[in-house]
């Protein structure tokens, strides 16, 4: 596989919008909505949520650790494990989507001053093996596009069971 070291012309706005695009979604979902909906895994939309939130730092250590250091090594986490130990899913969602946006914003205005040699500097991932700023940053937009499909997949399965006979169409 070829390194990348550019960022796709989108990343940094679908870093940018994905805090707006959950309030958006979500924001106005009651508790019980955001809690009790499950996708066949067994999450919730506000696990979603939690878990972005949950990412967030780590993704940004890992940024920071290939711009300050040479080559650094990259441990794989335990999500599942960090997710818990967070507490993050017993927050109410409005205070998960503040939080959220409030580690973005930050983030978003560091990455959008990098360059382009910044985005060529490498770190070895303990499992996936070499990659670039670019490519991490490209894993976060696709890593937030994932567990938005996933919230509205959720949200599109309850509608669905109600839809009666429209579910024909």
């Amino acid at each position: 596989m070829t390194s990348t070291t550019t960022l796709t012309p989108v990343t940094l706005d679908i870093l940018a919008g994905t805090p707006s695009a959950l309030r958006g979604m979500l924001g106005g979902l009651s508790e019980a909505g955001a809690n009790d909906l499950r996708d066949a895994g067994g999450w919730s939309v506000r696990d979603c949520v939690a878990h972005l939130l949950d990412r967030a730092p780590m993704q940004r250590r890992r940024v920071e650790a290939m711009l300050g250091e040479q080559h650094p090594t990259l441990m794989n986490e335990d999500e599942t494990a960090s997710l818990e130990a967070s507490g993050y899913r017993l927050l109410p969602l409005a205070i998960l989507l503040d939080r959220f946006e409030a580690l973005r914003v930050v983030d978003v205005q560091r990455y959008r001053g990098l360059t382009a040699a910044d985005f060529a500097r490498t770190g070895e991932h303990s499992v996936a093996g070499p990659t670039t700023v670019a490519e991490m940053l490209n894993h976060i937009a696709y890593h937030d596009l994932d567990h938005l499909r996933q919230a509205a997949a959720t949200l599109a399965g309850a509608a669905h069971e109600g839809r009666g006979a429209m579910q024909i169409f």
